[in-house]
This record gives C-alpha cells, structure tokens and sequence, in this order.
C-alpha cells in the first residue's frame, strides 16, 4: 500500500456503489493520491450531491439495486451534461451495445488498480498527477 499522496489535484471524485466496501476503498486509494472523494451508494443520492458539489468525475457501478450505472449516466447527463462519467463493471460490457450517452468516457473492468485508474482520471481530465 502506498502512503506517500502523489498530487494535490483539487479535484472532486465522486463514486457511487452500493456496496460500503468498495466506496471505502476507493475514497482512501484516491485520497492518498490528492483528490477529494465524495461517496454515495445509489443514483438518488448521487445525483442530490452533484446538484449540492461541484464533482469533476463520477466513478459509478455499473449494477446497483433501483437506479443502475447507466441510469444514472443518462440522468447525469441531462443534470450536468459536461460531468464525465466512468462505470465500473465486474462483467465484459461492449459499449457499443449498451447504448451509453455522451458523458461516458469509459467503462472500466473490476477489479482495477487504484494508481492506473487515477491516472487515467487525470488523463480525462486533462490535469498533471
């Protein structure tokens, strides 16, 4: 486990799964390596924190009980249109047959690991780790 905070990147992470765990996981992993991390564990509540913060990149599970991954993109999407969204899966998933909305910018397998996947957050983002 790495402990030295790789960057203070001032940005605002946003990740949306229904199970405790991997929303504790990941707000550690990405902390460390200097962003903000907001949690949330369903659609609902999420889209209530993007309407409250100011989120640069919402990480959400792609299936959740109520409002799914891709649900929740769509309604991001007419919420905040230009919010990037990353789903996380632990099934193979062709982006072209989901029919996914705009502000997708990836699907992402699970498990993933945390130093690639905030490199590729600050990629999206087009900010320096």
């Amino acid at each position: 486990m790495e402990a030295e905070k790789l960057s203070d990147s001032g940005l605002t992470l946003l990740i949306v799964d229904d199970e405790p765990l991997m929303t504790e996981l990941f707000r550690q992993a990405m902390t460390r390596r200097g962003f903000q991390v907001l949690t949330a564990t369903g659609g609902a509540e999420a889209l209530r924190i993007v309407s409250a913060e100011t989120i640069h990149l919402v990480l959400t599970d792609m299936t959740m009980p109520g409002m799914d991954g891709i649900a929740l993109a769509y309604a991001l999407f007419t919420q905040a249109p230009d919010l990037p969204v990353l789903i996380a899966t632990g099934h193979e998933a062709d982006a072209m047959q989901l029919g996914l909305p705009p502000n997708v910018v990836g699907i992402i397998k699970k498990p993933y690991q945390h130093k690639v996947l905030a490199e590729r957050i600050h990629k999206i983002l087009g900010s320096e780790p």
